[in-house]
This record gives C-alpha cells, structure tokens and sequence, in this order.
C-alpha cells in the first residue's frame, strides 16, 4: 500500500469540516462496518486515543488503538496507530490538511501504511492497495455527502 494520497473539496466552512474530520466517534458514519470506542475525554487533540475496528475490502481489521499525534485547530493532525495497540501492521499514518477555497473547504489527505512482512508484505501491499484506496475515497465521498446535507 505504501503512501497513498487524495483530496476532496466540500461546501461547507472549514471549522465545520475540520471537526468532523477529528472527531473519531465520525468515522462510524463515514465507514461501513466500522467501530469506534474508548476514544478520550474531551476536548479532541493532541493525545487523543481511541480504538478502530472495521472492515476493508472484504477483511477484517480487528480492534487497534490509534492517537492523534499531531493537531493544528482547523488546519491539520495526524491520527497513527500506536505500537502495542493490538494493530498488525508496521506503520500506519494518516495526515490530513484543510484549507478554505472559495467554495467552502479542500481536505487533503495522505495515507502512510506499511506491513510487517518483506517480501511477500511488498505484495499483499500491491494487492491490497487498491482496495484500501477505494475505501478510503467512499469515506470521503460520505463525508461530504453529510457535510453539505446539514
């Protein structure tokens, strides 16, 4: 899978956007079959954890805790998976950049994923892939289908 990445414009404010994307409690209304819980105390931030389950593609990602590493009120944050959190992969990143156009809000967003495996990792990346990208770019299409509705 590596490093993959898209962009979606969304008529609506950016503040609006901003904290919908960062909230993790959303990503169950983005996201067939997915599962989010023990997500911290407010206010959403730096250290902010909760644990994702879903499905992508087919299979089944089991419960891994994730933490918001970096944040950056209506411009950016990183959301990771935490080492020892129960995830299998090697590394999973996701950055996300907002930025108001005329229009309303561009959210840029670039996926980092990387398996543990060598060699036959760099080919379940390669299959995978593309499954994961289709995934991701629904989330988003949900997204702004909710965004512009309300």
């Amino acid at each position: 899978m590596g490093k993959m990445e898209s962009s979606i414009e969304i008529k609506a404010p950016i503040e609006k956007v901003f904290d919908f994307f960062s909230n993790p409690k959303n990503q169950e209304k983005m996201f067939p079959e997915t599962k989010v819980d023990d997500v911290s105390e407010p206010p959403i931030g730096v250290g902010t954890k909760y644990r994702l389950s879903t499905v992508i593609s087919g299979r089944k990602v089991k419960p891994h805790l994730h933490e918001l590493s970096e944040f950056e009120d209506n411009h950016r944050f990183v959301d990771r998976e935490v080492k020892g959190g129960g995830g299998v992969l090697k590394k999973e990143e996701t950055t996300y950049v907002f930025e108001a156009t005329d229009g309303g809000t561009k959210v840029s967003i670039t996926y980092v994923v990387e398996l543990p495996y060598s060699i036959i990792g760099k080919l379940l990346e390669f299959s995978l892939g593309k499954g994961f990208e289709r995934w991701a770019e629904a989330g988003q299409r949900k997204a702004k289908e909710i965004l512009e509705k309300t």
